[in-house]
């Protein structure tokens, strides 16, 4: 999952995209969530099981946002599987960002990208 944890979302926002992301892995039996918050920079949280993201998070980033360099190290990771699906959160505040792999993006109902998306969209209020 590559999160936006740019100063444009809220801490509101962030608690709703975590929870949701955590229940989702629970609920499909998903032992871990590779975890990349994004904001001018990425930084690499690791794995986390879906529980760990449920509780108490330490958020790194809530400057810019500049999504394409924690997708990229994603794409490229040894230890991420090779047909592993990426999750983007984001409030739409965005670069342009490309994906090869099989993705998905995450944003708040209401709101749009700054371009036309590859994957399939889903909202959260």
């Amino acid at each position: 999952m590559v999160i936006d944890t740019s100063g444009s979302m809220d801490r509101y926002l962030l608690a709703i995209s975590l929870g949701s992301i955590a229940s989702y892995a629970e609920s499909r039996d998903v032992p871990y969530v590779r975890v990349i918050f994004c904001d001018a920079t990425y930084y690499d949280a690791g794995y986390m099981t879906p529980h760990s993201i449920m509780e108490r998070v330490v958020v790194k980033g809530r400057g810019g946002t500049i999504l394409q360099p924690g997708i990229d190290f994603l794409e490229n990771s040894i230890d991420f599987p090779s047909n592993g699906p990426i999750l983007i959160v984001t409030d739409g505040e965005c670069d342009n960002f490309y994906c090869k792999r099989d993705h998905a993006i995450l944003i708040p109902k209401g709101r749009s990208l700054p371009f036309k998306p590859r994957g399939e969209v889903f909202t959260i209020e």
